[in-house]
């Protein structure tokens, strides 16, 4: 059985959404069970998440792709930063926002144990007032000699 081959340009064309308002986090660490029930629903979502995430970025894709081909592989290191960057953020953005909107899809997660950290609104319960794990990022921090 082969591979299948899609032509991305083909595909009816989605804009980027630079000015969406990103909701959620990721779910917060809880009991080993839950914890593998949501991250087995993370990695669900993040592999539709990626996929759509390319799509709204393919015009600046497809602009570093082109500067790559001019400049050669090598150069483009020094030469095609602008539009890496410019790549590279409108993935990250678009990816958390697909994310963003997945988790908050009532419908598609209907389990308890999801939608007790999350609703249509954005986060709730625990998972809204937990801080992240701020201080990991101070500890690295601290390791690599930084000041806060």
């Amino acid at each position: 059985m082969g591979k299948i081959h899609i032509n991305p340009e083909t595909l009816p064309p989605i804009d980027p959404e630079p000015n969406y308002v990103i909701k959620t986090r990721p779910p917060i660490p809880m009991e080993w069970s839950l914890n593998i029930l949501r991250g087995k629903r993370e990695e669900e979502l993040s592999d539709e998440a990626f996929r759509l995430a390319r799509r709204k970025c393919y015009k600046s894709v497809m602009r570093f792709i082109q500067c790559e081909k001019q400049k050669g592989m090598f150069w483009s290191v020094f030469d095609c930063q602008e539009e890496w960057d410019i790549c590279s953020r409108c993935m990250d953005h678009e990816y958390d926002v697909e994310m963003d909107k997945m988790r908050r899809d009532m419908k598609r997660n209907s389990e308890w144990w999801w939608q007790v950290l999350y609703d249509e609104n954005g986060e709730i319960g625990e998972q809204a007032k937990w801080d992240g794990e701020w201080w990991l990022f101070d500890r690295m921090k601290k390791m690599a000699g930084l000041k806060r």
